[in-house]
């Protein structure tokens, strides 16, 4: 589950989320399904952890698949949920998901696969967020790991990355991805597809904001990390984005 010095792997088939551990506390990044709670617990169990150990959750964005179980945890613990500014609205909706581009490609096997696993982790049931603390690009969130907060707008306008700078790592959401959500292919680095991003053109420009930070392990919201210089990561992904 460590995927690499305390960075926490959850593997919930195409869904990424990750616990950041520093000096024994913790920062949860993103949330699954509501139904990947158990799988939460599980993980906690493992590390020796418990929820009193929880400073953080920090969302990249504002889709039902990153958003899953915050509001239970945010409940149980009453730690503070981050989220840019620009979604703080939407978090607080139910059902947020690109619908049209799911829906319209269910036949495809895999994202009918990735519907299903969405129904059956509590979609449809997932609470919104009723309380939400919002961050703002360049922001160093005093939280563990100590994430900076990288406003990459496209797919949702309050899409982020979160570059923590002492562990070499990118948690990039959204924003640059690897997998393919309508076919399940694993791969280089990419953008999330157009039918599934609310502004493809912002998508592809917020990469710039990416070029600068070196050598990475980048760990998107779905697919394998990948470790690199981002410059060549974003070219890779440009080379491959839909006109």
């Amino acid at each position: 589950m460590e995927i690499a010095k305390g960075v926490h792997h959850f593997d919930c088939g195409p869904f990424n989320w990750y616990l950041i551990e520093a000096e024994g506390r913790l920062t949860l990044i993103d949330a699954g399904f509501p139904g990947h709670h158990s799988v939460y617990e599980r993980g906690l169990e493992s590390l020796g952890k418990t929820n009193k150990d929880l400073e953080a959750i920090v969302l990249t964005h504002a889709h039902a698949d990153h958003i899953g179980f915050a509001e239970k945890l945010r409940k149980k613990t009453g730690v503070p949920v981050y989220v840019h500014e620009a979604d703080a609205k939407m978090a607080c909706k139910p059902l947020q998901l690109p619908w049209y581009g799911l829906l319209s490609n269910a036949w495809r096997p895999y994202t009918a696969n990735m519907l299903g696993v969405a129904i059956i982790n509590g979609v449809f049931s997932l609470p919104h967020l009723t309380k939400v603390q919002t961050v703002y690009h360049g922001q160093v969130l005093d939280v563990p790991g100590k994430p900076k907060i990288l406003h990459t707008p496209g797919h949702t306008k309050g899409e982020i990355a979160l570059l923590l700078e002492e562990k070499k790592i990118l948690i990039s959401g959204d924003t640059i991805v690897t997998r393919n959500l309508l076919t399940g292919e694993l791969g280089q680095p990419q953008l999330t597809n157009p039918i599934l991003t609310g502004n493809y053109k912002q998508a592809i420009r917020s990469l710039d904001l990416l070029r600068e930070l070196g050598e990475l392990t980048m760990l998107s919201g779905h697919g394998t990390a990948w470790t690199g210089n981002m410059n060549d990561a974003v070219d890779i992904a440009l080379s491959n984005a839909k006109d």
